[in-house]
């Protein structure tokens, strides 16, 4: 197998273009770096297309034009860089542990972004749960006692919003910060969440309070999700209908 075969096998466009910063979006879309981009016009996976400046190529195209080199040093940069096995004859040559050292690194990568997913993931849901709160469990009038999922709404929505802004489009340092913050705090939520929705939660433990007339205890209160491709008021489309803080 030649060498560009063996580089194109074990990696696509979108892993290069991930593992030298770029945003990848969950439909594979990203701004493209050949042409002035405001929105996501270029598709990578295995290969890449640009729908706004028609270009488009395998891995190696894309790392030749990425760089400005030829073909053949683009694929040793490749190698180099993210630690692949190339077993040809002529291929570039790879200073000894570099190779080790970039598989670490990618792993390492791959973890921490599978953290900060899992951590933005479980506060999205936690998100949309406190935007049902804060209406399902409004006072009816200014005699009413506030319901305490409904307090929490109140103390709680800013910061989490703030929190899911941060994991999309903070600093690896913020993003690190957060991981390291909200690792174990997480789990717990996770799982009361997970009890909410399964009808053994907020509705029956929290003092023993009944879900308000006309709530669906059976909906899931954050079946919408959480789009990470948008932002701002996109992002949050719920939070125009929640009351004013």
């Amino acid at each position: 197998m030649g060498l560009y075969s063996q580089v194109k096998e074990q990696v696509s466009t979108r892993d290069v273009a991930v593992h030298y910063g770029y945003k990848v979006n969950r439909k594979g879309m990203m701004l493209c770096p050949f042409h002035p981009d405001k929105t996501p016009s270029m598709k990578v996976d295995k290969n890449f297309i640009c729908f706004g400046c028609q270009e488009k190529g395998d891995v190696i195209q894309f790392a030749s034009k990425l760089f400005g080199l030829p073909p053949y040093d683009a694929a040793g940069k490749l190698i180099e860089d993210m630690g692949l096995t190339v077993t040809a004859e002529n291929r570039p040559e790879v200073q000894p542990g570099i190779r080790q050292k970039a598989k670490r690194e990618r792993t390492e990568k791959q973890l921490f972004d599978q953290a900060v997913d899992r951590i933005y993931d479980v506060y999205c849901d936690y998100y949309h749960l406190l935007n049902e709160w804060a209406n399902a469990y409004a006072p009816v009038s200014p005699d009413d006692d506030f319901h305490p999922l409904f307090v929490e709404a109140m103390h709680k929505r800013d910061y989490v919003e703030y929190l899911l802004n941060l994991l999309l489009d903070g600093s690896e340092e913020e993003k690190a910060q957060a991981v390291i913050d909200k690792g174990k705090e997480v789990d717990a939520l996770e799982r009361r969440i997970r009890e909410y929705r399964s009808g053994d939660g907020e509705c029956s433990a929290r003092s023993g309070s009944t879900c308000p007339a006309g709530y669906d205890r059976g909906r899931d209160p954050g079946s919408s999700g959480c789009d990470r491709e948008g932002s701002g008021q996109e992002q949050y489309h719920e939070r125009g209908a929640d009351p004013v803080l």
